[in-house]
């Protein structure tokens, strides 16, 4: 499990079928101690309808596609959770 901030939102008139209606977000990896941006900006599948802000965890390869009932949707990164609070011991 990855955490990342949800820093944008994409639009596209073109897209593959199996992702209709399905948003595609600009999220930045950060860092669960500080909260604090580190790495690359990138794309996640959004299949839960996350905001701007929000602290989300994603998955990676071919795990992104089991967020979604149809698992040959092709995603390389989806958001699989909305984080509320990270408690680091």
């Amino acid at each position: 499990m990855n955490f990342a901030k949800v820093i944008g939102k994409t639009y596209s008139k073109f897209y593959h079928p199996s992702i209709k209606g399905v948003d595609i977000k600009i999220i930045q990896t950060i860092n669960p101690e500080n909260g604090k941006s580190i790495g690359e900006v990138f794309f996640a599948a959004d299949p839960l309808g996350v905001a701007l802000g929000e602290t989300v965890a994603y998955e990676e390869s071919f795990q992104a596609t089991w967020a979604f009932t149809n698992h040959m949707i092709p995603v390389d990164r989806s958001i699989t959770a909305i984080i509320d609070s990270i408690d680091v011991v």
